[in-house]
């Protein structure tokens, strides 16, 4: 299993990768949380660009400036309104935010399997040491053949898998569990995978004992359902938040 690596952040055996959210509307509003998170023991910062009023300000320069303030790796994510996002999907907004955003030296990107197919020529513009992190989420349910979906999803063109379910039941925690632990023996590529809302938090904690590479925690503001603030994941494993 390779380990999974973003910018100059690695996870390692005893702990997982720790991403936080950005959610911020305006660009104002960004660079003070970026200052704010560039101080905390996050390892990552996802920015949401989804949650942004603006897209024209989605420039390189900005991107760049904002990534400068964090002094963190940076993840570029636009969720779409169909995987619990705020932006319904554009070919052209999405293919030139992320251009952008690639010129501008984020350390990975966040693409949703179902885009794939329509931006092959997005793919082919990010350089090898970009993670492209291919990500599928149902805020429904927990679907079944978990192994066989995780391992469909390896052989795709992505750097790392995220799979992201919905439990009803606490063994639907457990199956995700489960079926990370087995396909991590069987697959080189990174796996990303949790259980939301209040029943899943079990699996934001102790995923990385399965296989789970990275986990999202919480600052300023959630961004999915379940994610636990970053102090007290950390103080949960015995670390400080500072």
């Amino acid at each position: 299993m390779k380990r999974l690596k973003i910018g100059n952040a690695s996870a390692t055996e005893q702990r997982p990768l720790v991403a936080v959210p950005m959610v911020d509307e305006t660009m104002a509003d960004v660079r003070q949380t970026a200052r704010m998170l560039s101080q905390t023991a996050a390892d990552v910062v996802e920015w949401r660009i989804d949650y942004l009023s603006g897209l024209c300000e989605l420039t390189a320069s900005n991107i760049r400036q904002v990534h400068e303030i964090l002094n963190k790796p940076l993840l570029f994510t636009w969720r779409t309104a169909g995987e619990g996002g705020q932006l319904n999907y554009h070919h052209d907004s999405y293919q030139m935010v992320y251009q952008r955003a690639l010129q501008a030296g984020v350390d990975a990107i966040d693409i949703e399997l179902a885009l794939l197919a329509d931006q092959q020529a997005l793919l082919k513009l990010v350089p090898e040491n970009v993670k492209v992190i291919g990500s599928k989420h149902n805020f429904d349910t927990t679907p079944n053949h978990l192994v066989s979906l995780l391992m469909e999803m390896t052989r795709l063109p992505i750097d790392v898998v995220k799979l992201a379910v919905m439990p009803k039941v606490a063994t639907d925690v457990d199956r995700v569990l489960q079926a990370t632990m087995t396909v991590t023996a069987n697959s080189d590529l990174p796996l990303i995978t949790m259980s939301m809302g209040a029943l899943g938090m079990r699996s934001r904690e102790v995923g990385y004992q399965y296989g789970s590479q990275l986990t999202f925690a919480s600052v300023k503001a959630a961004s999915a359902p379940g994610q636990i603030s970053l102090t007290t994941l950390l103080h949960k494993w015995g670390e400080s938040d500072v």
